[in-house]
């Protein structure tokens, strides 16, 4: 879950935050936490850590259904277009849209898992092509996609 952005924070917190467990010793200078800061080398304080979530998505996507990050891929001579979208932590996926003939979710709406993946197949000689809207929540922390995969089939 995002680390709090006002108020008191103990390394306790940012333990919680990088997913130790309780009583387990986390420390200012310690790579993991300098990482989830953003601080490199220098000087590090807690009020460093504000706001910070340990939670990230690959590719990032958007802040809001409103921005959300386009993906897509094309494929041709009876491969597969496909897309996958990975979270440091174990998300919620949530996603709508117009799979078709030929189209996969690894992951029903709904579900969890640390990946999703969205492909096309077509073995056939026409053109496909599908379309998802895509969101994702892990941690208190909710990214938002547009997936667009085409496929062509065989030449």
């Amino acid at each position: 879950m995002t680390l709090q952005t006002t108020g008191p924070i103990s390394l306790g917190n940012v333990g919680a935050e990088l997913g130790r467990a309780a009583g387990t010793t986390t420390s200012l200078g310690e790579t993991a936490v300098r990482n989830l800061a953003g601080i490199a080398s220098g000087a590090i304080k807690l009020s460093n850590l504000y706001g910070k979530s340990s939670v990230a998505f690959t590719p990032a996507g958007g802040l809001s259904s409103g921005s959300p990050v386009a993906l897509s891929d094309w494929a041709a001579g009876g491969g597969n277009a496909a897309v996958t979208i990975q979270c440091t932590q174990s998300a919620v996926w949530t996603w709508s849209g117009s799979g078709g003939t030929g189209s996969f979710v690894n992951v029903a709406s709904g579900g969890s898992s640390t990946a999703i993946t969205f492909r096309l197949s077509n073995t056939g000689y026409s053109i496909r092509q599908s379309f998802w809207t895509v969101s994702a929540t892990a941690g208190g922390v909710t990214r938002y996609w547009q997936v667009e995969l085409i496929n062509e089939g065989y030449a």
